[in-house]
């Protein structure tokens, strides 16, 4: 009995170690390691969002974004990204080898899965601004959840309903900004987000509230092509033991997941505070740089407060530092040796927002080429180019602020980013930090004629437009 109990153990062993070498060395499988390595470029298709990959100050980052990048230079190849939005066309091209891998998109059937380096939550979310979260607990299966093309995402959901009828519908070749923004303005009722989106849109937007969680530690997959051998998934899972052991993993997601930039406008009884406490150590460089270059130093000042609130150690997740917030290259095009240094910093900033406006059309009013040229210092100058040939499309001829900022926003959603040269950008962000810059900007002009009016004992109480 004992014997026979041995033998089935060995040919059982013997079985799948055949196995694992045919599905390795048959010709039918495909040595996709072997492949990219000769073509020396490592394709990835990886969906745009505010937590995977997108571009901001003329770089790209997102925590998917960096992670391959990581394995590309693991592999010694190097990296083209490739953005998805439809899941089936995406599979096709994964399985004609157009793509090499298909990141952070979920399970799915016949597929090759490999690594799960994280699981977060998921939860069912709808706007607070328009609706009472006890009212939509019990309207949750009147009105239809919106969702990505996703099928890790119609599993959690059916997953959680179960057998109960909820109705979702599957907005095909969008992206996770898109039905975002169909909820803030009211167009559809509940939507899903992960954890890591909900944190970072409720930066934005608070009105964006949780209702239920309706998945727990769900995990995320890299996927493979069909037919692959074993050889480019092995050499992936020996890159993320790499990651994990020399603590980069964790690094590349505290940087990307757990930081936010928020560009909430933080009221002018704060801004007062730190104009007074904070402003006149930097407000000497602030007058004289601007003088330098041409611009009124209340606009300067107002885009460093911005950027960091003058604060001198102001360094984000993707890497810009200073009160300017400048990135590596921008500093070195502009000759800045310390980025962290305030002068050099100011110094940067100024030479660089007096680089944009030289760029701004001709046909722009006067009085707006400035906001083009703030656009451009935060989103880079290509996008909003983009813009511009967006309204060019539609035929419509760009000549003020106003008039670019429905194009700004279009740059997030894929039936027109598509069309552009720079891609995706969240141009919504930009509109924003252009309006807070306006804000702060006319705070500081309205104070600043205070002081000229108790000076010239002239009376004059116009508040900001802005405020």
């Amino acid at each position: 009995m004992l014997n026979l109990l041995v033998r089935i153990i060995f040919i059982t062993a013997f079985i799948m170690v055949s196995i694992s070498l045919l599905k390795t060395y048959l010709p039918i499988n495909e040595n996709d390691y072997k492949r990219l390595l000769q073509k020396d470029k490592l394709v990835v298709g990886v969906r745009t969002g505010p937590t995977s990959y997108y571009e901001i100050k003329n770089q790209k980052i997102g925590f998917t974004y960096d992670l391959v990048k990581e394995l590309s230079q693991y592999l010694g190849v190097t990296l083209e990204i490739i953005t998805i939005d439809n899941i089936e066309e995406a599979i096709n091209d994964l399985n004609q080898r157009k793509i090499d891998i298909l990141a952070d998109v979920g399970p799915m059937e016949r597929q090759g899965l490999i690594y799960s380096h994280r699981q977060i939550d998921y939860h069912l979310v709808y706007n607070n601004k328009y609706h009472n979260k006890l009212a939509d607990l019990d309207n949750i299966y009147e009105h239809p959840i919106y969702i990505i093309d996703s099928p890790k995402v119609e599993n959690i959901i059916n997953k959680y309903f179960k057998q109960t009828k909820v109705n979702y519908n599957i907005l095909d070749s969008s992206n996770i900004d898109e039905i975002t923004h169909l909820l803030l303005e009211n167009k559809i009722r509940y939507m899903i987000l992960s954890s890591d989106e909900l944190f970072f849109y409720q930066d934005y937007f608070p009105e964006i509230s949780n209702l239920i969680k309706i998945g727990t530690d769900i995990r995320s997959h890299w996927i493979l092509p069909e037919n692959s051998s074993d050889h480019l998934k092995e050499k992936i899972l020996e890159f993320f033991t790499f990651m994990i052991k020399e603590n980069k993993l964790k690094y590349i997601k505290q940087r990307n997941l757990n930081n936010g930039t928020q560009y909430n406008f933080v009221g002018s009884k704060n801004f007062v505070k730190d104009l007074a406490n904070i402003f006149p150590q930097y407000e000497f460089y602030f007058k004289s740089f601007s003088e330098k270059y041409g611009h009124d130093w209340r606009l300067l000042a107002s885009i460093g407060y911005q950027e960091s609130h003058w604060n001198k150690d102001a360094v984000s997740y993707t890497g810009v530092k200073g009160i300017m917030m400048l990135t590596k290259n921008t500093a070195k095009d502009m000759k800045v040796k310390d980025r962290t240094n305030p002068k050099d910093s100011i110094y940067g900033g100024a030479k660089y927002l007096k680089k944009m406006l030289d760029k701004v059309p001709s046909n722009i009013n006067d009085k707006d080429k400035i906001w083009f040229a703030i656009a451009a210092y935060n989103i880079g100058y290509g996008h909003v180019m983009d813009a511009m040939y967006l309204a060019k499309e539609d035929n419509k001829v760009i000549t003020d602020w106003k008039s670019i900022e429905p194009y700004l926003l279009k740059l997030s959603q894929s039936r027109y980013y598509k069309k552009t040269q720079y891609g995706y950008a969240r141009g919504w962000e930009t509109v924003k930090y252009v309006q807070n810059i306006r804000q702060y900007y006319d705070i500081l002009v309205f104070l600043d004629s205070q002081d000229n009016t108790i000076n010239n004992n002239q009376s004059d109480n116009k508040i900001p437009s802005t405020l």
